[in-house]
């Protein structure tokens, strides 16, 4: 059966609660996403924003209001500087999977890209703003963000 392409809010709001609900439950990331959005409704807010986010990334549609780098400067600082490349691979590959198994199409193939692209910006904003600055960590090999 043909998966539909990634056309309209709806198909965006059904990617962001499926992908999340993995989140949710990953290993690496929800400590993070847990500890930062702690309860259901904290969480029915952060999922309608995230959907607006991507519905302006991806469709150009108007009503996103949020600061992302902010977000994640936050993040970061609340878990003492301890966000890794491995945390956005994690991230891309399951926003990916998670893409794959309901969608297909030139869309779908965008908001993967997209993501990585975001995944990678949003690193970047991360460590420039840790003490120290711009410093790679480990095996510069390491970033590959999906």
């Amino acid at each position: 059966m043909k998966k539909q392409d990634l056309i309209n809010k709806e198909e965006i709001s059904k990617l962001v609660h499926a992908f999340y609900k993995k989140v949710r439950k990953d290993t690496l990331l929800a400590p993070f996403f847990n500890t930062m959005i702690p309860s259901e409704e904290a969480w029915e807010k952060h999922l309608e924003l995230l959907v607006k986010f991507w519905d302006l990334n991806l469709l150009g549609n108007p009503g996103f209001d949020g600061n992302p780098g902010e977000a994640h400067h936050h993040t970061d600082k609340q878990f003492k500087n301890t966000i890794t490349t491995d945390h956005f691979d994690q991230w891309t590959s399951l926003w990916s999977e998670t893409i794959d198994e309901l969608f297909e199409g030139p869309m779908a193939e965008k908001a993967k890209n997209k993501a990585k692209n975001m995944a990678k910006g949003m690193y970047k904003k991360i460590i420039d703003r840790r003490p120290g600055g711009f410093t790679l960590p480990g095996d510069i090999s390491g970033l590959s963000f999906g």
